[in-house]
């Protein structure tokens, strides 16, 4: 399903800035098995946008929205690492979908039964480990990071 704004994810986020660029579509087995990897079910606007793109790298190489692979790889990494299970508090209750330019992470809350009920995004503060909500649904979420970002380049213009 498309967000509210636009026909596409990719459109709308081709509103919000012409500097991305998309992975190529994934395919319903590739969320089928990053999922059963993760033991999680992606929200619906999650995996509607990566049927439509794996991944959406902004103009600094950074993802606001991680590839499938990448999902994968970092949540894998963020549960089970030595050395952050000292420094932070646990990622289980995370489904972590990108990260931003200064390197502070985003993601969806899982609840204790094991599943996402709801749309709200987070965001894990790298340098203090905090968790702070961010954005009430998918659409929003990159509304604020794609435009945050352009306001950025424009300041340093």
């Amino acid at each position: 399903m498309p967000p509210y704004n636009a026909q596409s994810w990719k459109m709308l986020i081709k509103s919000l800035t012409p500097e991305v660029e998309f992975g190529q579509p994934a395919t319903e087995a590739q969320i089928a098995a990053v999922e059963q990897t993760l033991r999680i079910r992606f929200p619906d606007g999650l995996r509607d946008l990566l049927r439509e793109a794996d991944g959406v790298t902004d103009s600094y190489g950074h993802g606001p929205i991680w590839s499938l692979t990448e999902i994968e790889k970092q949540n894998q990494e963020f549960r089970t690492a030595a050395g952050f299970r000292e420094l932070y508090m646990p990622f289980d209750n995370l489904l972590l979908i990108g990260a931003d330019v200064g390197s502070d992470h985003f993601a969806f809350a899982i609840q204790a039964d094991g599943r996402i009920h709801n749309n709200d995004l987070f965001r894990w503060e790298h340098e203090t480990d905090a968790r702070s909500w961010f954005a009430a649904h998918l659409e929003q979420f990159l509304e604020k990071q794609l435009k945050e970002e352009d306001e950025d380049d424009e300041s340093d213009s």
